[in-house]
């Protein structure tokens, strides 16, 4: 059955920001003379509220952050930034979609002042009808709240809605929702697969165009 909507995530799996942003914070856990392993970050990755990179380096250390530290963590991730790109098989969703006149949303638990932005940059905002971000609902991600709250948006039923993820708390989030939920875990997120996914990809190339009644 053709979805009443398909909503997409954003961090990991629009755009791959998530090894980057690892790979800022355990350079700047380095700096100090901590480690951050790569099993640790996982557990964080798709959840909302997350703490900053400071704040992470001081319940660790015991001990503020060296401010040199973390400005050139900042200059860093402003160079990735300018070089993200979207993640295969993100477009040919978004086509297949379009030509089905199926509507596009995104349900982040970033802020609005990030996925904005990008998207735009990417030029792929004008596909969304509704963008859904941790500034809109009260709970982000496991919570349900953004996935409903992008169905609302939509006017759509969450029952019929296709969600795309890539890791567990956002499937998590997905399915309390009621939607069905693809996830295509990335480099990061596929050490913690979600067991509930109703569909896993390796990738969104692979993504079942027939199964959801989308021209492939």
């Amino acid at each position: 059955m053709t979805p009443t909507a398909i909503v997409f995530d954003f961090d990991g799996t629009i755009a791959d920001t998530e090894w980057p942003i690892y790979e800022v914070a355990r350079d700047a856990f380095e700096a100090h003379g901590l480690e951050m392993p790569l099993e640790t970050w996982v557990q964080g990755i798709g959840l909302a509220d997350n703490k900053s990179l400071p704040e992470l380096i001081e319940d660790a250390l015991g001990e503020s952050a060296d401010p040199a530290v973390i400005e050139r963590a900042a200059e860093q991730r402003r160079g990735w930034n300018e070089r993200m790109v979207t993640n295969p098989g993100v477009a040919a969703v978004i086509e297949a979609a379009n030509r089905a006149a199926v509507p596009l949303a995104v349900a982040s638990s970033s802020p609005t002042a990030w996925v904005e932005p990008h998207l735009d940059r990417l030029g792929l905002i004008h596909h969304f009808v509704a963008i859904r971000t941790r500034d809109h609902v009260d709970r982000g991600k496991p919570a349900p709240d953004l996935y409903l709250s992008a169905a609302a948006a939509l006017g759509v039923d969450p029952d019929g809605c296709v969600a795309i993820e890539d890791s567990r708390h956002g499937c998590a989030s997905a399915k309390a929702a009621g939607m069905t939920c693809v996830v295509v875990p990335n480099r990061i997120t596929v050490l913690d697969r979600p067991h509930d996914a109703d569909v896993l990809l390796d990738s969104l190339h692979e993504f079942p165009y027939a199964r959801f009644g989308l021209p492939g």
